[in-house]
């Protein structure tokens, strides 16, 4: 019978090489054999939890911080902010000089830049457009937020022009005029 020798062998290397290979291939297969039915390392799993444990925490302090920035985002302003928002809207921007509300009484006092008034106008004309000014800033502010009493003053830089008061039981707004409108 003739057995036909691989190439390797010849050389004389063969013969060990194989030798070492079928090693590794046993070991290789003995560690896959020794941790087939084995659970994870308990020190392992611990590392594992700790690190999800943090996560975490950090998510929810996160959540807790982001939460408290939108909810003041959405507080709604002070009254008194509310009520020179709406006569603004009414009279023009920045005409709103002084704000004074008393949440307890439910008074709001406020001293408003006249804008209506022109240099040649009549009296006649000056008092209608300063009770016409009057009058729909203090019936916007009551639609919006209901007051017990509500009085404008209002001004031409330092000189007085009239006072437009709403008070409880009436139902339009009374305007007193200083005497140079008169």
């Amino acid at each position: 019978m003739l057995k036909v020798r691989r190439a390797s062998t010849a050389t004389g290397t063969g013969k060990s090489q194989g030798v070492h290979a079928e090693r590794r291939a046993l070991s290789r297969s003995a560690r896959l054999l020794k941790t087939q039915g084995r659970t994870i390392p308990w020190m392992h799993a611990a590392v594992y939890a700790a690190i999800v444990l943090v996560a975490a925490v950090l998510i929810a302090v996160w959540d807790h911080a982001y939460e408290a920035r939108q909810a003041a985002l959405f507080q709604p302003p002070p009254p008194s902010v509310v009520a020179k928002n709406l006569v603004e809207d009414i009279v023009g921007p920045n005409s709103v000089k002084a704000v004074s509300l008393d949440e307890k009484t439910g008074t709001l006092e406020m001293t408003v830049q006249d804008v209506l008034i022109k240099s040649g106008q009549s009296p006649a004309e000056q008092r209608k457009n300063v009770t016409a000014e009057g009058t729909l800033a203090i019936q916007l502010i009551q639609g919006k937020m209901p007051m017990k009493a509500i009085t404008l003053h209002i001004v031409n830089g330092a000189r007085a022009l009239a006072t437009v008061t709403l008070t409880p039981g009436a139902k339009a707004p009374t305007t007193q005029f200083a005497p140079a409108l008169q």
